[in-house]
């Protein structure tokens, strides 16, 4: 249930809040209304929390108010551990005598303590007499938040009401509900209709009533999917595909990429290419043909359409995807060059992408000379879509730039530089994904551009030769590891269910992979390895059918996803069904995907009874039983796909929103099944 916590300074507004609340707390030390005029308050509603801090007030104040409300009949009052004993003695007796039910709450406003002391606590509280022991930390990461939500795991949820404070923590308050706990707090947010009430909240990252009704009233799918394919064909992958299409626009002639099969994310960089001049068509047995102009009188025909122009902006909309993005870029710093500064380029999008926090990239556009203008988060931080770049690129033969916020951002750079006139040098620090890197030199060398590399200690230097020319490719895409990583997963799993039900064993297969590529989700082999499954390999010409079975017991393991951070769901899934605790390491690499993924991952799989904890850079998930549930994709198609995967080993019903996400990278995952 949702409990609205008021805190007006006036009776009436008081009272609108509660006529409209079917549960409310009353913070009497915040609204700060004489004894009479809360007892009535009191009288009115029938299922109201009565909370009066000492710490806000005095303890005789708190006394009156408290045994006030208690006299007119209030549900529950909440009495902090901290109070003064002979005033929480008297207050828990007379509560008790009059059959009011007692909250003892704990708050801690700078941090989380380590489980050791929050257990203890709890201990306290129900020596205390608590019936509903109320735990409330501040998370400053999110590995506080998991360390407060392991009270669940110990505690009757029903009596037990734990959360964490601040925006990491905020979204433990909806998490708690789906946890079981009695009711989580809101505020009542501001009212058009009711100017008078400020419905102001009363601690950090609390929602507003409306924001967490629509968290739970969401329109959901029940997923009645089973495994029906022993074996698939995976489409082509589209970190390659991406890559492909742009270097496609910059090659001046027709490339013809094979084995092309679409996805909103593919697509999106063919419909961007196709605005920019170049003549898309597609033929049979999926291939995908491409004929440009070649970057330099892309850049020349787009500086004399006016069409193309809004506001006098060259506005580029690059859809959802964070990949397109980071790849387009550098080449709109290259064009407002190119524009002579006098023409800005505008950079926008929908969706998801539009709440990534693009620094990195900024930075590194910046960096080339041109002017960046991003759009900040409500706080004035961060670098969000759209962006405004205009302006000349500065003449130099070395650029710096952080490469540790995403590989795709290196990746952009290497595919424009080689289209200046001039030799540079770019040197990135921190370097990320390193395989992602890899991936895009490969595309590279196909379309006849050369870069040298020479790594060093936390940092590549990358020497590229200017005035080089894209030679139109025929390129080969080849399947897709990410996607692969889902089927493996299943097959996995459905094969050690197989061997410990004693049924036939089933053939599982992952059909036509490219076990040379330099994609970074390969490592799905890895971490199947580990677990003790064993893999067959049938090659065929520079192809592989997988082969996966699994033993009656999976180990757990221990894998860096730093370098592959898109693994995350599909391993954490994974880990659940491994004995002992499993450990992946990389947290923090999942901050800027379609969703912040450490949150998503914990706390979708929580729900679904997972174990989880996260302590640093690392997620430790104890093997064991999930159960149904509803669950939230948070329009992100890896969240979505991995708790379809979970949904198929998963007895009771599992529901889920937006569920056509997945159509941004598989759109054909549910068929395969």
């Amino acid at each position: 249930m949702i409990c609205v916590s008021v805190c007006e300074k006036n009776f009436e507004a008081c009272k609108a809040i509660l006529q409209e609340s079917p549960m409310a707390e009353i913070r009497a030390d915040l609204c700060g209304l004489p004894v009479e005029q809360t007892a009535r308050l009191v009288s009115s509603h029938d299922n109201l929390i009565f909370t009066c801090r000492i710490a806000e007030t005095s303890v005789e104040y708190a006394r009156q108010q408290m045994i006030s409300a208690i006299g007119h009949g209030v549900k529950y009052i909440d009495i902090e551990i901290e109070a003064p004993l002979d005033y929480a003695e008297q207050i828990a007796m007379y509560a008790r005598e009059n059959g009011t039910g007692l909250i003892i709450s704990y708050h801690d406003y700078s941090g989380t303590p380590s489980f050791g002391e929050l257990r203890q606590i709890a201990q306290a509280c129900l020596r205390r007499g608590a019936d509903i022991i109320k735990i409330v930390t501040t998370a400053n990461d999110i590995a506080d938040v998991t360390r407060v939500m392991r009270l669940y795991r110990e505690y009757d949820a029903a009596h037990l009401v734990a959360f964490a404070m601040g925006g990491c923590g905020k979204f433990s308050r909806y998490l708690s509900l789906r946890l079981g706990a009695p009711y989580t707090y809101v505020s009542y947010g501001k009212n058009a209709a009711n100017p008078g009430i400020d419905g102001a909240g009363t601690a950090p990252g609390q929602y507003v009533k409306e924001e967490l009704l629509a968290l739970l009233n969401r329109n959901r799918t029940r997923l009645e999917y089973t495994l029906q394919n022993h074996e698939t064909e995976i489409p082509c992958s589209k970190s390659v595909a991406q890559r492909a299409v742009i270097a496609s626009l910059y090659a001046d002639g027709e490339s013809v990429l094979e084995n092309f099969e679409p996805c909103n994310d593919i697509s999106g960089a063919v419909a961007r290419v196709a605005s920019l001049g170049c003549k898309v068509s597609y033929g049979p047995g999926g291939k995908l043909t491409i004929r440009s102009e070649g970057a330099g009188k892309v850049c020349e025909r787009l500086r004399l359409d006016a069409s193309l122009y809004k506001d006098g902006a060259l506005v580029f909309d690059i859809g959802e995807s964070g990949l397109l993005t980071r790849l387009m870029l550098p080449f709109a710093a290259c064009l407002a060059n190119e524009l002579n500064g006098k023409v800005s380029i505008k950079i926008t999008g929908h969706g998801s992408v539009l709440g990534r926090n693009l620094q990195g990239a900024a930075d590194a556009v910046a960096s080339l000379g041109v002017d960046c203008a991003v759009t900040h988060d409500s706080e004035g931080k961060g670098a969000y879509l759209p962006f405004t770049i205009c302006g000349r690129m500065k003449r130099t033969g070395l650029i710096t730039i952080d490469g540790s916020e995403s590989s795709q951002t290196v990746s952009g750079l290497l595919m424009m530089l080689p289209l200046l006139q001039y030799d540079t040098n770019l040197v990135v620090k921190n370097p990320a994904s390193l395989p992602y890197i890899e991936l895009t030199l490969n595309v590279l060398k196909q379309f006849s551009i050369e870069i040298g590399q020479k790594r060093g200690e936390n940092e590549i230097l990358f020497a590229i030769r200017g005035g080089q020319k894209y030679i139109p490719a025929t390129i080969y895409l080849e399947s897709d590891w990410s996607s692969a990583s889902f089927f493996a997963v299943i097959y996995a799993v459905a094969s050690m269910k197989e061997h410990r039900s004693g049924k036939a064993f089933s053939r599982y297969r992952l059909l036509n992979m490219p076990m040379d590529s330099s994609q970074a989700d390969k490592a799905i082999l890895e971490i199947l390895g580990m677990s003790g499954v064993e893999l067959r390999m049938e090659e065929r010409d520079t192809l592989c059918n997988v082969e996966i079975e699994s033993p009656e017991n999976l180990k757990a393991f221990d894998f860096d996803a730093s370098n592959a951070p898109d693994l995350f769901p599909v391993a954490a899934l994974y880990a659940t069904f491994c004995n002992g605790v499993s450990r992946i390491r990389g947290v923090r690499r999942l901050l800027q995907k379609e969703s912040n993924r450490a949150e998503s991952i914990y706390a979708e799989y929580t729900a679904l009874g997972a174990d989880i904890e996260i302590d640093g850079d690392y997620m430790y998930i104890r093997g064991g039983a999930l159960h149904g549930g509803a669950v939230n994709s948070y329009n992100d198609h890896r969240i979505a796909m991995s708790l379809v995967a979970a949904s198929l080993f998963v007895e009771e019903p599992v529901e889920i929103d937006g569920l056509e996400c997945i159509d941004k990278s598989f759109p054909s995952f549910l068929e395969k099944l």
